[in-house]
């Protein structure tokens, strides 16, 4: 019994070993292919491995890059901030600079205008002034040839100062007297003034006639004020030039001589107030030979020949009113007694 108890022992151990045989050549295949895969997964690994430390490194140079360039990035911002707070205020100070500037230049542009007018009245005032000689000469004048008896006398009187202060026409006594005393003649010194107010007034004959009178106007309206006589005397124009005032014969007299010097005809007229009501008064003013006064009104005469200037339109023109005010009522309210030519 003992016996076939090893022997079944021993049957069993080599079964058994045959079992491990059987299964020890599929396991050692799978053991082989397990341990190639494996090779090749640790082979991957090492080279994930690589790769990952290789992006690990670029990370932290790229990390660090950004880092710096945020840091710059805050750094400008805060430049940036810094700039923008500057600009604001230089902006602001420029727009108080360009706000001060254009004060400054409408002050500058005020200034030069004021600057202009005042050089005006010093031009008028150091230019058109006349001396001893030629005043004494109009007080001599107007004692010996200055009296008259007529309405046409007094015209023609006015007239002949006009036609003096063109060096038209003078004296022969008085005027050697004149060229002894002075040695020149009391024509050509007017004239010197008459040139130097012609001048002033920006009139030439090139321009349109009515332009010629609107800046004669101007000049006078601007520099010659109004002031009655003591005595009723007539101004030569350079004395009313000279003193910077006149009463209505005296405004006729020099408008009529700077109407003649750019060549516009003109006529000295004397005139009585329409109302007959009221009292009696009496007015000078200038006749020019124009058909019209552009697109300015005006008063006129359509034909004056009984009075002895040439035949045609005269207009009347008041010489202490500027172009604009030629046609008011207060210019037509006037009759016409007496009118005088200006001799060439």
């Amino acid at each position: 019994m003992q016996s076939k108890g090893y022997i079944i022992a021993i049957v069993l151990l080599a079964v058994l070993a045959g079992a491990e045989g059987i299964l020890y050549v599929p396991l050692q295949s799978s053991y082989s292919s397990l341990s190639h895969a494996y090779d090749e997964l640790k082979e991957s690994y090492s080279r994930l491995q690589s790769d990952y430390s290789s992006l690990y490194d670029a990370y932290n140079a790229l990390q660090a890059k950004y880092d710096r360039l945020n840091a710059d990035h805050t750094s400008l911002r805060s430049s940036y901030s810094t700039l923008q707070n500057d600009y604001e205020t230089l902006e602001q100070s420029y727009n108080d600079l360009l706000n001060d500037y254009s004060h400054l230049l409408e002050d500058y542009k005020s200034l030069l205008e004021d600057y202009d007018v005042l050089q005006g009245y010093y031009e008028v005032k150091t230019t058109l002034r006349i001396g001893n000689s030629l005043a004494s000469y109009y007080d001599v004048l107007r004692k010996k040839f200055g009296t008259w008896r007529s309405d046409t006398e007094m015209v023609q009187f006015a007239a002949d100062l006009v036609s003096h202060g063109l060096g038209r026409i003078y004296w022969t006594s008085l005027e050697n007297e004149f060229y002894q005393e002075a040695g020149e003649h009391s024509y050509d010194v007017a004239r010197v003034i008459l040139n130097y107010a012609l001048n002033l007034t920006g009139s030439s004959i090139s321009q349109d006639p009515t332009e010629r009178i609107a800046r004669i106007l101007g000049f006078i309206n601007k520099h010659i004020h109004y002031e009655y006589d003591v005595e009723n005397v007539l101004l030569a124009p350079a004395e009313t030039l000279t003193f910077k005032s006149g009463d209505c014969e005296d405004f006729t007299i020099l408008a009529a001589v700077l109407f003649e010097a750019v060549g516009i005809d003109s006529a000295v007229a004397y005139f009585s107030h329409k109302d007959l009501s009221a009292e009696k008064q009496y007015h000078m003013m200038v006749l020019v030979h124009l058909d019209n006064l552009g697109e300015y009104g005006y008063w006129y005469y359509s034909d004056l020949t009984s009075m002895g200037v040439a035949p045609g339109k005269w207009i009347i023109i008041e010489p202490q009113k500027t172009i604009d005010d030629q046609g008011s009522d207060w210019v037509g309210q006037w009759n016409l007694l007496a009118a005088a030519p200006i001799d060439e």
